[in-house]
């Protein structure tokens, strides 16, 4: 993989996300958000911190910051982290930045996953 930082297009990015069944945080607030609820926990869901500015824009300078992804869980009482991936730095390819974020929220899912059977 080259290190070589790369610039995501917001379309894409967002296009990609929404055909894996995320879809926009309404509650999200100065950062682009996507969250995918837990099929089976309605009080588990995977969110996908973008690092793009809400409104428009596409992804912030090189090293300031990161795709990050989150298992968290919210009911009516409290919410919090359950799980955080390793953080998707943007180098490589757009695909392959694409296709590492997906990996992250596998991963996430798959702790909300051994969570359930636990319990």
């Amino acid at each position: 993989m080259s290190n070589k930082f790369v610039e995501i297009d917001r379309n894409q990015f967002c296009n990609a996300l929404e055909a894996k069944g995320f879809t926009p945080d309404p509650e999200a607030y100065g950062e682009l958000v996507y969250v995918r609820q837990h099929h089976v926990d309605p009080t588990m869901f995977v969110k996908i911190y973008t690092s793009m500015p809400i409104h428009s824009g596409d992804t912030r300078a090189k090293g300031t910051d990161a795709i990050r992804v989150m298992l968290i869980f919210k009911n009516a009482y409290r919410s919090g982290c359950l799980h955080k991936t390793t953080r998707v730095n943007r180098a490589g390819s757009a695909k392959a930045v694409i296709d590492r974020t997906f990996d992250r929220a596998r991963e996430a899912y798959a702790v909300a996953n051994k969570r359930l059977k636990e319990k």
